[in-house]
């Protein structure tokens, strides 16, 4: 890894891509592959992915991950347009087996303010129903993410290294990259950004660490905003980032080789995530009146244990045995 500093002319975020027509402002485009690999193996591995999801809204088109069985997690810019309503996102994982499911409440990072090197791109949305059938996600708390090797999934546009981006979004791919540095390393940007560049072989493609390509070298694109980076620190994999934007040094956005990405680490905002889930998961109706009965039953039986006990502490009395407080018996813990 170069100890040294960078800094970007040109980043821009990838993930609403959007997917009638064209835009003025080109979108990072999804899932650029190596161009000597098949596409069949980047989309066989995305399979072992089934948390991943396509996250839409409108004609747009990012990604997100199931980290709880009603909850996603992905990126600010995909989840802070204005003037719609959570309802209007809608979180699929039909791909996975799983459901369809509409968003109840979202909750973008109060930190995020629209700037991508910021490193606060990052968001949650609550689904108005729970997923039964895939199991979400770990979100990661370990920080020491860099020059680990990385597996990004998502659902944006595609082609290859020669070519750039050149097919549409919509189909699940996954492929591999090593996270080379955070943004310390990179003037300008926060270090709550983890980034990669998308190796050749070629030492002109190479920005950040060896020039060796992984066998399924991958950089993220259009449609993969959103979508998770995951990391295996010895206890099965967890996601630890999230697709954000890509950068390049040549000025073209097309997420070919040399060009790079930008993922939110998660480790810095674990905490959110995991207080902003707890603290705006409600209780389902059902459950709420299950709660009632059994606050009722506690109360008849603990009503029905002091009467007892007082009859007790009546015959000890009379037999001159006293026994300390009976009360005991109705206290228990929640």
């Amino acid at each position: 890894m170069r100890n040294r500093s960078f800094s970007f002319r040109w980043a821009i975020g990838f993930g609403c891509l959007f997917l009638l027509g064209t835009s003025s402002i080109q979108p990072a485009k999804a899932g650029t592959i190596r161009h000597d690999r098949p596409d069949s193996s980047y989309t066989s591995l995305a399979a072992s992915y089934p948390a991943v999801g396509a996250l839409t809204w409108g004609s747009y088109i990012c990604s997100a991950t199931l980290i709880d069985d009603n909850w996603i997690l992905s990126a600010g810019h995909c989840l802070d347009e204005v003037g719609l309503s959570a309802s209007d996102w809608t979180f699929d994982l039909s791909d996975s087996g799983g459901g369809v499911h509409v968003g109840a409440e979202r909750f973008v990072n109060p930190g995020w303010t629209g700037e991508l090197s910021d490193g606060t791109d990052i968001a949650l949305l609550r689904l108005a129903t729970s997923e039964s059938t895939v199991t979400p996600a770990t979100i990661n708390t370990n920080p020491s993410e860099v020059g680990k090797t990385a597996t990004h999934v998502g659902y944006g546009v595609t082609g290859t290294g020669l070519t750039g981006h050149t097919e549409p979004a919509g189909t699940k791919r996954a492929g591999q990259n090593v996270v080379d540095v955070d943004g310390n390393s990179v003037t300008g940007y926060s270090a709550n950004i983890l980034f990669e560049d998308f190796d050749s072989g070629a030492a002109g493609d190479n920005v950040f660490g060896s020039a060796t390509q992984l066998d399924l070298e991958y950089l993220i694109a259009g449609g993969d905003s959103g979508g998770a980076v995951f990391m295996d620190f010895g206890a099965g994999e967890v996601v630890a980032g999230v697709h954000s934007f890509i950068a390049s040094v040549d000025g073209n956005l097309d997420a070919d080789y040399g060009d790079l990405a930008g993922s939110t680490r998660v480790s810095s905002y674990s905490s959110w995530i995991t207080s902003t889930v707890a603290g705006n998961d409600p209780v389902a109706p059902e459950l709420s009146s299950w709660l009632v009965w059994l606050v009722v039953v506690i109360g008849l039986l603990r009503t029905s244990f002091l009467r007892l006990a007082n009859q007790k502490g009546a015959v000890r009395k009379i037999l001159g045995i006293q026994h300390g407080n009976a009360d005991h018996l109705a206290n228990y813990d929640a």
